[in-house]
């Protein structure tokens, strides 16, 4: 199944969203307009030599142009992956044999230096690293030395008349100098276009950077401000009820704060190309009805009604990637609750299609709300493409989360589509399709029994820096849990030596004395028994990630977290454990 899910997930051959850095010198496109004169120039050599009365120069010529013309379909095809190799070495071949059956006579050799000079324009040495090139070149120049060896040592095939020699001379010098002026003479067109189109997109990269800059400035400053004002408050304030009140808007910043810093770390990975799919086991129905209902009480206070509709085929479980589709509902249904004034949001997740080993549903989320323009709707998928008017002043947000949901859908293979007209809301919808777990019987009603807490769970805490360990520490007592401390890797190793009953580890990764990253291994050695989950505010992408899992980890938890993200973790490992111990 594992596999399965792996297959389904597998990241396609696509355009990259964001990144400005295109290929702007058409390599591969040049290479099939390089191949396709050489097609027309041999045919017309082909021609010319038949014409003379030099029936196998035209022979030679006529099977190498049906070479050319062979791997330039093989590659339109996908067949053959670098099509600049083999014209190289074709015209190489041909040049050689053409020099066995004419010799050095009629200057055949001068074909060598146009194929030099165009070497440049058809490989992106920005990407190769002068490896390939060195090799074109090194094929050039071997095949060029044959052919010197060959004319001088062998006697040609074919017996040439002066006359002939003449004609057939004057057109391959003639020929060769051409195409060697016109090969520089592109050279120097396309490098300066390449300059041009750099300096170009490096000035919207520019723009970009300050406009992010400056939206993201804005966006962390508001809840900054709010948390200092608001602790200046708490300092001079002692009712009780008013405290209450400054502690829940203390919670409202930190937490936007926090999902403006997701919303920059998973912008950077789309930038990066690195914004990844992990999927698990989950049930798909509960999955839904708990990312709707914390939204049910944040629209009944602005007076919208909430309408969840999950369709019954949908109580099983499949493989997906839980965080990354709860991202996704929470930006479009974060995007209906600012926009939306009056009347009911709706989520509605109904089965399209089930096999037996996969389920493809189609997810909408509708909102009576202000409407969005057609002409505006493309570029709200944009990086920052929130649509400014005098409705939407005051809704704030970077307008990173459709863009960011877009390119998460398509990781799933899938894609955000929105209908909409101004001033009658809005409809976003999209269909994925999970593979099916088979034989599991995990159903909403169970996956909704498992514990709130975690009572008689023993937890190690390693964390050197002692406002984290406070934290954590409190968070997981309210929870019940057991806590022992340890301040590096070091002193956790040796708790685990005096009493190795723990039930699961949090480990920083960057400690003194021993870094989480030296201590896990020692750890596994000793106590493979135990999952340790990474602990640690580094930021982690697809390759980190899979180095923690590959040294012994189980799973990476953020920093800052929330504290029921941190409970979901922990019980998550707790229920693998009980599970690989029937």
């Amino acid at each position: 199944m594992k596999r399965i899910a792996e297959k389904y997930y597998r990241l396609k051959e696509e355009d990259k969203l964001l990144n400005p850095l295109i290929d702007v010198k058409d390599v591969s496109k040049r290479t099939y307009q390089l191949g396709l004169l050489a097609l027309i120039a041999g045919v017309a050599l082909s021609v010319y030599s038949s014409y003379l009365g030099l029936y196998a120069s035209s022979i030679v010529t006529a099977s190498f142009c049906f070479s050319i013309l062979m791997v330039m379909l093989l590659k339109y095809n996908g067949h053959i992956g670098n099509l600049t190799i083999f014209i190289i070495s074709i015209a190489c071949s041909w040049l050689i044999a053409t020099t066995f059956v004419e010799g050095l006579q009629t200057e055949i050799y001068l074909y060598f230096f146009p194929i030099l000079i165009g070497v440049p324009i058809i490989v992106d040495l920005k990407r190769t690293q002068y490896f390939e090139s060195v090799i074109y070149i090194s094929v050039i120049v071997f095949s060029f030395i044959i052919c010197v060896v060959v004319g001088r040592n062998i006697h040609p095939f074919e017996d040439i008349s002066v006359q002939q020699l003449r004609h057939i001379s004057f057109i391959n010098r003639i020929t060769a100098i051409a195409s060697t002026i016109g090969f520089a003479v592109a050279y120097l067109f396309f490098e300066k276009k390449y300059i041009n189109e750099l300096v170009e997109q490096s000035n919207k990269v520019i723009e970009a950077r300050t406009r992010f800059l400056a939206t993201m400035g804005h966006e962390l400053r508001t809840p900054l401000n709010g948390i200092i004002g608001v602790v200046n408050l708490l300092k001079t304030e002692k009712d009780p009820a008013v405290q209450e009140e400054y502690f829940r808007i203390l919670k409202y910043c930190a937490d936007h704060m926090l999902h403006q810093v997701n919303n920059i770390l998973d912008f950077n990975k789309i930038e990066a190309d690195k914004l990844e799919i992990h999927p698990v086991e989950l049930n798909l129905r509960q999955l839904l009805f708990n990312v709707g209902t914390p939204f049910t009480a944040l629209f009944h206070e602005k007076g919208v009604s909430t309408k969840i509709r999950v369709g019954n085929e949908l109580d099983c479980t499949v493989m997906a990637d839980d965080l990354r589709l709860i991202q996704v509902f929470n930006n479009l249904l974060s995007n209906a609750l600012k926009f939306t004034e009056s009347g009911y949001v709706k989520l509605s997740a109904l089965c399209k299609s089930k096999t037996d080993e996969f389920l493809t549903v189609g997810f909408i989320v509708e909102d009576t709300g202000m409407g969005i323009d057609k002409a505006d709707q493309q570029r709200i998928f944009e990086s920052f493409g929130q649509i400014y008017s005098e409705d939407t002043r005051n809704a704030g947000g970077t307008g990173l989360g459709l863009t960011i949901s877009a390119r998460l859908l398509k990781l799933m293979d899938s894609e955000l589509k929105l209908e909409s007209e101004t001033g009658k809301g809005s409809k976003f919808s999209f269909d994925v399709t999970f593979p099916l777990v088979a034989g599991n019987t995990l159903s909403a009603k169970n996956n909704a029994q498992v514990a709130d807490d975690l009572n008689g769970v023993r937890v190690l805490l390693v964390e050197d820096n002692k406002l984290n360990t406070m934290v954590a520490q409190k968070i997981l007592k309210g929870f019940k849990a057991e806590v022992l401390t340890a301040e590096n890797g070091r002193l956790a190793i040796d708790v685990l030596q005096q009493d190795a009953a723990f039930d699961v580890i949090l480990m920083d990764l960057e400690m003194p004395v021993l870094s989480g990253y030296e201590a896990i291994f020692e750890v596994k050695k000793n106590w493979p028994a135990i999952p340790v989950i990474a602990f640690t505010a580094s930021l982690v992408d697809e390759q980190m990630l899979t180095d923690l899992l590959a040294s012994g980890f189980v799973d990476c938890m953020l920093k800052p977290f929330q504290p029921q993200k941190l409970l979901a973790d922990i019980q998550r490992q707790l229920a693998r454990l009980i599970a690989t111990s029937v």
